[in-house]
């Protein structure tokens, strides 16, 4: 019988997080759903939902760049295979260009946190 061959991941000490992990040949590891596996008691669903409501009810006092982030953003959080990698990058650069309003940074900031949490 040959002997197997161990594609098996070892770690000594520390932390791991680990989302999406594929090892081997031919292994393959895709994205799931960003709120899949948010923290008990987080509703994930009725953050983004109050996010896009603070987007659209501050919309005018957004500048342009802010607009367009939050537009992309949108777009992404509405697709069904919405990409998380592609989320938390929208939710930082909406953290830099919507910090002026503090209702929507205040929003973008806890999607943040809850999304760099995962």
């Amino acid at each position: 019988m040959p002997e197997a061959t161990n594609y098996g991941v070892q770690q000594s000490g520390g932390v791991s997080q680990v989302g999406n992990q594929a090892v081997g040949p031919g292994a393959y590891a895709s994205g799931g759903s960003l709120w899949a596996t948010a923290p008990a008691g987080v509703d994930a669903t009725a953050l983004v939902r109050q996010l896009l409501e603070v987007l659209d009810r501050h919309r005018g006092e957004l500048s342009e760049p802010a607009r367009v982030t939050a537009a992309q953003l949108r777009a992404e959080l509405t697709r069904p295979d919405a990409e998380p990698g592609r989320v938390t990058g929208l939710l930082q650069r909406l953290a830099v260009v919507a910090a002026p309003v503090t209702p929507v940074a205040t929003a973008v900031g806890e999607l943040l946190r809850l999304a760099q949490g995962l």
